[in-house]
């Protein structure tokens, strides 16, 4: 099931960069038949393909691995910045489009 979720995950990242099996097998230096595979939860993905992911479709390998959302908290800065990505990260699809709304209308010219 493990691999099922991450073959999944790679699916999705191949759709969303508009690749077919085989573009990506190009990009990643494997088969068409190995990406199948991979989609299709009957292979695992090596520390090598892994690295090749992260730097040809720049993937966050957490997020590829686990399905969790990438943290994307500033590495230094003000707080209050910190605290709001915080909260976003740990909103659910509701709460992020609030967040999203009301940063929105915060950065508006209201003159």
């Amino acid at each position: 099931m493990f691999s099922e979720e991450i073959g999944g995950r790679i699916k999705e990242i191949r759709l969303a960069n508009g690749l077919s099996q085989r573009e990506l097998g190009q990009r990643l230096n494997t088969s068409t038949g190995h990406i199948s595979w991979l989609e299709a939860g009957k292979a695992m993905p090596g520390g090598e393909l892994l690295l090749q992911l992260h730097r040809e479709l720049a993937v966050d390998l957490n997020w590829l691995l686990t399905g969790s959302e990438p943290e994307v908290l500033p590495q230094e800065g003000d707080k209050d910045v910190r605290l709001l990505v915080d909260h976003y990260c740990r909103s659910d699809l509701q709460g992020r489009e609030i967040i999203r709304i009301l940063a929105g209308y915060a950065g508006r010219d209201c003159g």
